[in-house]
């Protein structure tokens, strides 16, 4: 093993924590609400913004390693801005579904309450892995700078937008921005 590696393992340690946190908020929240499904008035919108966090997580575990050979991510400040995105991405899990299953919840009227602070979180996380893409690999106008640029503006346009049919509309093109630029991945 090399010295690189052993590095950026250490490195992982703390990453993998905030992915890992971020998983684990989501199934709670969800384990809450199917326990208590009797009080619980089902939104598939909210439930699709759920789902998109936890792709989001799953991404970023896939994108840490494509960056494992980087000196850069073993560096102090970057490693703290790496951090600080996966902070925003615990965040972005833990409000995207209700903490708290006592008594009836309606995860409708939890979406609408909850979309501005959900979708800002999303552009900031968006606006931290556009930063860390363009730092990566360059201002390059390509599918990738597409892919990277695509959410931002949807999460802008979601942030801005209260209509349900543009939150759907906007949830599926993630979706499938997101399928398109990680269906090629893989760990190996």
């Amino acid at each position: 093993m090399t010295p690189e590696s052993r590095a950026f393992e250490y490195a992982l340690g703390l990453f993998a924590v905030l992915i890992g946190l971020a998983v684990v908020d989501i199934a709670t929240s969800f384990h809450r609400l199917i326990r208590n499904k009797a009080s619980v008035k089902w939104d598939p919108l909210a439930l699709l913004a759920a789902l998109y966090a936890l792709c989001i997580a799953i991404c970023m575990w896939f994108d840490l390693w494509g960056v494992r050979h980087f000196d850069a991510t073993r560096h102090f400040l970057f490693y703290l801005a790496l951090v600080a995105v996966l902070f925003v991405l615990f965040l972005i899990a833990a409000s995207s579904l209700p903490d708290e299953a006592n008594g009836s919840i309606d995860l409708r009227d939890y979406y609408a309450r909850n979309r501005r602070y959900f979708w800002f979180l999303v552009a900031l996380f968006q606006l931290g892995y556009v930063g860390f893409g363009i730092y990566f690999v360059g201002v390059r106008f390509d599918l990738l700078f597409i892919q990277m640029i695509a959410p931002l503006a949807i999460a802008l346009v979601l942030l801005a937008l209260k209509s349900r049919v543009v939150h759907y509309i906007g949830l599926g093109l993630m979706f499938a921005v997101m399928l398109a630029h990680y269906a090629p991945a893989s760990i190996n």
